[in-house]
């Protein structure tokens, strides 16, 4: 695969004096060459999102996300050039942060979410967009009721909500960032960036606390392995405020924490489901399908 991206650098005119894997990148084979990024997609799947990845980094000009170099196809492969953010996942470094730091932060999180949301979202692939938000996020609990029924767990609770509920006849759409979570904002001396745009979505802006929440909640959840042992669930006790308090925006939808609890459910009860230890997963679900 290194004479491949040396290929790509050849095709695109670059000269670069060291090229090594990344030892993360979980949807495409990642190099670095020198200040590059090289992000490859091999099968079609994989070329679908790049090809939005690379969309977005096309039509995006915020300050802190890496810059766009070139992209294009070599052997049949789908490849993406931008610059290489410099720092660390903000999940490697929070414990050695103080409150204020911390807080500081969080501020610049909700300032880069802010102005993703804003951003124009006419260049997105329609496959990206969803226009009827209520009817996408009611087909997913339908579609979840059917696999629970399957395994014979109680949906009653579930049913009633569909039949009772108008949580979600009203909304207000933008673009959603959709991986809102530390490994995907970069520290470097006090300063964040945002990395990693293959989940971006048109979407009721709400749907952008799903993943932040959940990482509140559960916050060793989306930690890479090299970080395990840098997560302490009290030194995120506070987040989830302290992003309310820099974009209280996006909290001004009608009953918003029941809506993200919905959100929330449709997005475990999918991997409680899919886990291959069965038992656990059957366990897992009716937790969730008891809180719900």
């Amino acid at each position: 695969m290194e004479e491949l991206v040396k290929d790509i650098l050849k095709n695109e005119n670059i000269n670069a004096s060291k090229i090594e894997k990344a030892t993360t990148g979980f949807t495409n084979i990642v190099y670095f060459a020198d200040e590059m990024v090289i992000k490859i997609a091999v099968d079609e799947d994989k070329k679908k999102k790049l090809s939005k990845e690379i969309s977005i980094y096309q039509n995006i000009n915020l300050n802190n996300i890496p810059k766009y170099i070139s992209s294009g196809e070599i052997n049949g492969y789908l490849y993406l050039i931008i610059s290489k953010i410099s720092g660390k996942s903000l999940y490697s470094i929070w414990h050695f942060l103080d409150d204020e730091n911390r807080e500081n932060c969080i501020k610049q999180i909700a300032e880069t979410i802010k102005n993703f949301n804003n951003q124009n979202a006419e260049f997105l692939s329609n496959e990206y967009k969803i226009y009827d938000w209520e009817e996408y996020v009611l087909k997913e609990l339908n579609e979840n009721i059917n696999k629970l029924n399957e395994r014979e767990i109680n949906t009653t609770k579930i049913i009633d909500f569909i039949n009772n509920n108008e949580l979600f006849k009203v909304n207000k759409y933008g673009l959603v960032y959709n991986d809102s979570h530390f490994d995907n904002f970069i520290y470097d001396n006090g300063n964040i960036s945002l990395i990693d745009f293959d989940r971006v979505i048109y979407a009721s802006l709400d749907y952008e606390l799903l993943i932040f929440k959940t990482m509140c909640d559960n916050p060793s959840k989306f930690v890479s392995e090299n970080d395990e042992n840098n997560v302490f669930d009290e030194e995120f006790t506070k987040v989830y405020g302290w992003f309310r308090k820099y974009y209280d925006e996006l909290f001004e939808f009608t009953d918003v924490e029941k809506r993200v609890k919905i959100y929330q459910f449709n997005y475990l009860i999918r991997q409680a489901l899919n886990m291959k230890d069965k038992e656990f997963g059957n366990k897992w679900a009716n937790e969730l399908v008891s809180n719900f």
